[in-house]
């Protein structure tokens, strides 16, 4: 017969297209050419292009014969090179959708402390934080920001900070996850100072404090406490190790 050719017991149409293909099989090839194209970028890191799509489209057609489905090579090739763009775009939104949802943020808080022309300096060293900087801490669970940079306060210095003014966010990915920043500025408080394990805590200068080898980010602080604008800052940390910092 004309256009055919038997194979074992079965008479194949030779130019069968795509579209004579039942619904059903489509939906399948369709499901098919997402989860191979899927699997080939999560095994090398890279869509796949006209020049390496050869496994994505022998997997796919793997998986059509393994059904008993019966369309020429040619007509899978050609209908995954027309789609491939847009498989490949499907799953690029997924991922950033993915990271969105699954991104884990900490919270924490910092506040300037002043009383006439002195700021509360607090003296911080550990492994990750390291230099003068203001006293803060980390929003536990179930608390609201304020409650959290009162009790941080309290805590850390022996003051408890009234009416402490939200002045910007600041903010920085490290080792995976995303942590934000709450700056405040308080100049009503009550208590008897005293240090923690956190560091020295001490009233000091405003001009001297600048003096200070101050902690990463805080030349920046200083600037934004001193503005009447409120800002969101964010730390970039380049692969070379450098920090760059956007304000808007």
């Amino acid at each position: 017969m004309k256009n055919h050719v038997k194979v074992g017991t079965k008479l194949l149409q030779t130019n069968k297209s795509y579209n004579q293909l039942k619904q059903k099989q489509k939906d399948k090839i369709a499901q098919w050419m997402y989860e191979e194209t899927r699997r080939f970028y999560e095994e090398t890191g890279a869509f796949p292009t006209a020049k390496t799509d050869d496994a994505v489209i022998a997997a796919i057609y793997d998986r059509i014969e393994a059904a008993d489905i019966w369309i020429p090579y040619g007509e899978i090739s050609g209908r995954y090179s027309g789609k491939r763009a847009k498989i490949c775009e499907r799953i690029r939104k997924e991922d950033t959708i993915r990271k969105h949802l699954t991104e884990t943020v900490i919270f924490m808080n910092m506040c300037m402390i002043c009383r006439g022309d002195e700021v509360l300096a607090l003296d911080k060293v550990n492994n990750s934080y390291t230099g003068t900087t203001f006293p803060g801490g980390h929003v536990e669970p179930g608390e609201t920001f304020h409650d959290a940079v009162v009790r941080e306060i309290l805590e850390e210095t022996g003051l408890r900070i009234k009416n402490p003014i939200l002045k910007a966010i600041y903010h920085w990915y490290r080792d995976g996850f995303h942590n934000v920043g709450y700056l405040y500025r308080a100049d009503q408080f009550e208590g008897e100072l005293k240090s923690s394990e956190e560091g020295n805590v001490y009233w000091i200068p405003r001009e001297e404090y600048e003096q200070k080898e101050l902690a990463v980010g805080m030349h920046r602080v200083l600037k934004i406490m001193d503005s009447d604008e409120f800002y969101e800052c964010f730390m970039e940390v380049k692969e070379d190790g450098s920090i760059e910092e956007h304000m808007y």
